[in-house]
């Protein structure tokens, strides 16, 4: 009996043990009230949602500046370095339900997409062995007949048929590899119409002639429907810059239902240009121009599955918005949120347990409470493919960069770069245990991502102190010398404004000034996150930034202006083609002129360095700080949205997406959570980007780009020659030099008039993003990182080193207490034994 007694006391002991070493698996998770919905009316709201409409940065993020909720829903400094344009917000797509509209159907035309009206119109024979519905003769092999009209409307959808245009955007047209939906599908130079045969061909003339008439219809329509959408696009842009610029329940109210009325204008342009015939467009550019003018992404759901998509949206920004989690030791204290109190903590606390208290308590509050609202999202987001004429989710979500392999050349990219990644990580991670100690941190895992100095560990900037490779040598920063020689804004933006004038650029002009805000006014309350705004008329360019005297403003005030540029380059051309060549575009040029103004070179140009720093200690911190934010930012953003197209291509089962999720990072970024997670947790929606929907893939691409656009100017300017220590690309400064202006014009200029890949090949005559840049800009930090690792005797990757997901904790056994998990070596019983004991009396005295 006495011998019975112990034994139950110990598994009580275990089963108590495992309950409170693991709290955060159980605890409820507060719901919302009601489902929000902000966009029907009569519904009923608490108090906090009133709140929360009030402040509309938290429900969209400025409109043209960050994606990621103001700057004060996410971590926006790491997504948004030095701010984003207007444009950036509207390629989103935020929804508005709206009235059903009518659409009075289109004169007798060619290309109307009706196929009883289009039947009045034979536009040459079609051979007998051709079916009528699908355009495609059976016995060419798949090849499209000779003659390319076709009835579109009239095939079934199958996303089978890599032949059907109308659905499949992956499709590659006659004469054309690698297509893209934006593309013409027949030749520029094809000879359709031979003017020396017979009756039939003179037949075909006239009938060409009737088609040329309705080609100057067509582009009569696209001029009207253009000069139209820049005046709606000028109205709703300055109804949100005046609410910016002067935060107020009006203002507020005024840019909502302007943003309503614009969102309403382009789904009825979206509706109207669907029905337009496109296989009879044989203008390349026509082509691609109303092909952009029929995408509105999910406004183009059915209304009611539209409510349905906004109602999930809402109901996860608000578990996200409200999440609260009580202060480490002190459960009196629980009003700790995102911003600014647990960004604060992960940035600068070095206690192990408090991080990771922190990092389990946020994830739990943000994330678990709105997985079943993330499961239905997948679901919707299925739909919004089909009406996009995409095959799935998955494709839908890399739909704006216009390639059929687009995951697969984001991978072979990360590829170029992952030795560079691999190295910068082994390093990092002896650092981190030499600060924590080995029982903490193995030599050859991956590393907990609670102590990389941000709640994602996505930027690892905040550590710096732990890794930097040269204490003794400071980090450069200019900011008491801008203090001493009186730096002002306004003489920043003037200074920025000089920068492109000396290599070939425009300058802004008065109007500039005399519109924009650089500053934070006195007498009302601003939005101050960086942004630049375009207001759709050609002339009207502005930025709203509370500008700062210090370095990082800076390189904001230059990464502004270099948005400002390409507004000013590609203004030519019509409202549709007036933006960034893909997503990542504008990101990337202005990341791109912020490489070139941050080195010491130019710093001593401008008279903000009194000597130049040749030490390579200087060059190695230097690059080492760059990289800790740069290229440890990339694996992050890579595995977020492959995860996401992999959810909504049903190629992860939704029953399992955490621990894909877990898989990813560990595949990607060698980074494991800091405890055990199940699928009970919903990680990811900690996020802000999920919750809101936003693409996060240009946030990889700009990284990239930036160097390789960087790259590109530094060679037209002679700064950098490969293989030439005297010319290292991280030192090159492309100030005063024209022909690095001159090639950037030219790529600034095309805006989104063609695929990015012909935007990158006539420019840089690199048809592709490519890795190598970045490589060669930090090509001494990774010889560096090399010899430094081999010095050490550093194993250079990481090894999986036990479970990081169980789809049920329940089903997880003696897994959780582990010791190999965050142990440098794999526990023994006896090790096991003592843990569980020392839960046990931690829980009895606490």
């Amino acid at each position: 009996m006495h011998g019975v007694l112990p034994t139950c006391s110990f598994w009580l002991c275990l089963c108590l043990g495992l309950a409170w070493a693991s709290p955060q698996l159980n605890l409820p998770t507060p719901q919302p009230e009601i489902s929000y919905n902000g966009y029907t009316p009569n519904v009923a709201t608490t108090p906090a949602q009133l709140r929360a409409d009030r402040n509309r940065d938290q429900r969209y993020g400025p409109p043209y500046a960050d994606d990621v909720g103001g700057g004060a829903a996410d971590d926006g400094s790491d997504d948004f370095r030095y701010g984003q344009t207007y444009d950036e917000r509207m390629r989103i797509g935020y929804a508005y339900p709206s009235p059903r509209v009518n659409f009075s159907e289109h004169p007798d035309s060619p290309f109307s997409a009706d196929a009883n009206q289009y039947a009045n119109h034979n536009y040459g024979p079609i051979s007998s062995t051709t079916d009528r519905n699908s355009g495609i003769d059976p016995n060419a092999n798949g090849r499209y007949s000779d003659v390319p009209y076709s009835t579109p409307d009239n095939r079934n959808y199958n996303p089978n048929d890599q032949y059907n245009y109308n659905n499949n955007p992956n499709v590659d047209f006659v004469g054309v590899n690698n297509r893209n939906r934006f593309e013409n599908p027949f030749l520029s130079n094809q000879d359709r119409f031979n003017l020396n045969q017979g009756y039939l061909e003179r037949q075909r003339y006239q009938q060409d002639r009737r088609y040329q008439q309705e080609l100057e219809k067509l582009r009569t329509l696209l001029v009207e429907s253009d000069q139209k959408g820049s005046l709606e696009c000028m109205a709703n842009v300055a109804a949100q810059w005046n609410f910016e610029t002067n935060v107020n329940d009006f203002t507020q109210t005024e840019a909502l239902n302007a943003q309503q009325r614009y969102v309403e204008f382009q789904r009825i342009t979206a509706e109207q240009s669907k029905r337009i015939n496109k296989d009879l467009i044989f203008d390349r550019r026509l082509y691609r121009q109303l092909m952009l003018q029929s995408e509105v992404g999910p406004n183009a759901l059915p209304l009611d599955v539209l409510d349905r998509y906004n109602r999930l949206l809402n109901e996860m920004l608000f578990l996200y918005n409200s999440a609260s989690v009580c202060a480490y030791q002190q459960p009196f204290q629980c009003d700790l949120h995102y911003i600014p109190h647990l960004k604060d903590i992960m940035a600068k606390s070095r206690d192990w347990d408090e991080l990771q208290h922190t990092w389990v308590e946020y994830h739990r509050k943000a994330g678990r409470g709105m997985r079943d609202s993330y499961e239905q999202l997948i679901d919707v987001m299925q739909e919004v493919a089909y009406v996009n004429n995409v095959t799935n989710g998955g494709e839908y979500w890399y739909l704006a960069y216009e390639s059929g392999n687009f995951r697969q050349d984001m991978d072979i990219v990360w590829e170029q770069i992952r030795p560079l990644y691999e190295a910068l990580h082994a390093y990092v991670r002896r650092k981190l245990r030499d600060y924590y100690g080995p029982d903490r941190i193995n030599r050859i895992a991956p590393i907990p991502s609670h102590i990389l100095g941000n709640m994602f560990g996505q930027s690892w900037s905040n550590v710096l102190d732990i890794l930097i490779p040269y204490p003794g040598r400071k980090l450069i920063d200019v900011t008491p010398r801008m203090v001493e020689q009186g730096y002002t804004p306004q003489l920043m933006f003037q200074l920025a404004e000089e920068f492109f004038t000396s290599i070939n650029m425009s300058a802004v002009g008065p109007e500039f000034y005399r519109n924009s805000v650089l500053e934070q006014p006195l007498d009302r309350r601003v939005l101050c996150e960086p942004s630049a705004w375009d207001f759709c008329n050609r002339h009207d360019f502005r930025v709203k930034i509370c500008t700062d005297i210090n370095q990082r403003s800076l390189i904001s005030v230059h990464h502004e202006m270099a948005h400002i540029q390409y507004f000013l380059q590609y203004r030519h051309l019509p409202k549709v083609f007036r933006n960034g060549a893909n997503p990542a575009f504008h990101q990337a040029v202005g990341d791109a002129i912020g490489l070139a103004v941050s080195t010491p070179k130019h710093l001593q140009t401008l008279g903000l360095l009194q000597r130049s720093l040749d030490e390579s200690s200087y060059d190695i911190n230097y690059l080492f700080t760059m990289a800790i934010d740069k290229v440890a930012f990339l694996p992050f953003a890579l595995s977020l949205d492959n995860w996401r197209y992999d959810v909504f291509s049903g190629n992860a089962n939704k029953r399992t997406m955490n621990c894909h999720y877990w898989n990813m990072r560990e595949k990607y970024s060698g980074i494991k959570p800091p405890v055990l997670r199940s699928e009970k947790d919903f990680d990811l929606g900690a996020k802000y980007h999920i919750p809101a929907n936003i693409p996060y893939i240009k946030y990889f691409f700009s990284t990239v780009l930036q160097f390789q656009l960087y790259r590109g100017m530094c060679r037209e300017a002679g700064q950098y020659v490969p293989g030439d220590p005297r010319k290292p690309l991280h030192k090159c400064d492309i100030y005063r030099q024209p022909a690095a202006g001159n090639m950037l014009k030219k790529l600034m200029a095309k805006g989104a008039s063609q695929p990015w890949q012909e935007v990158l090949e006539e420019t840089l005559q690199e048809g592709r993003l490519d890795g190598s840049a970045l490589r060669e800009y930090f090509a001494p930090l990774e010889e560096w990182l090399r010899l430094e690792n081999l010095r050490t005797n550093e194993y250079v990757g990481w090894n999986y080193d036990g479970d990081y997901c169980k789809r049920s904790i329940e089903t997880a056994g003696l897994q959780v207490y582990g010791g190999f998990y965050n142990g440098a070596n794999q526990g023994s019983a006896l090790n096991i034994l003592i843990l569980m004991i020392c839960s046990c009396l931690s829980l009895r005295f606490s």
